[in-house]
């Protein structure tokens, strides 16, 4: 089950410049458990396991670069407000529009890997 909650222009992201929009998608996972107990096999459906993707969009040119490990401390304010640590796990950038660019950040919560791709934020 997902439901993607958009979270308005007045939105603030720490770490991230140029915030024009931003929208959180989350997951909630079902897991079967099975557990033996003296009166034999219980079969039992756990929900519950949650996971949050934030899309934010921004005017500017982010970009890949290979190096150290990045990640970002994310305090988003406004009408939903929570904090993570995630991981940038995509950037899509739109086609220029004059001089202005914009750029989509998929950021994950987590930690990054050894000699993963940085994201320059």
């Amino acid at each position: 089950m997902a439901t993607t909650i958009k979270l308005g222009k007045n939105t603030t992201v720490s770490n991230v410049t140029g915030v024009v929009d931003a929208s959180m998608k989350v997951e909630v996972e079902k897991v079967d458990a099975t557990t033996r107990g003296a009166s034999g096999v219980y079969k039992r459906t756990v929900a519950g396991l949650m996971s949050r993707t934030l899309e934010v969009t921004a005017i500017g040119d982010y970009t890949h670069t290979y190096g150290e490990s990045k990640y970002v401390v994310v305090a988003v304010s406004g009408s939903s407000a929570f904090s993570m640590t995630g991981v940038v796990t995509n950037v899509k950038r739109s086609e220029p529009i004059g001089d202005k660019i914009s750029s989509t950040l998929t950021i994950k919560p987590g930690e990054p890997l050894d000699n993963a791709d940085q994201i320059d934020i």
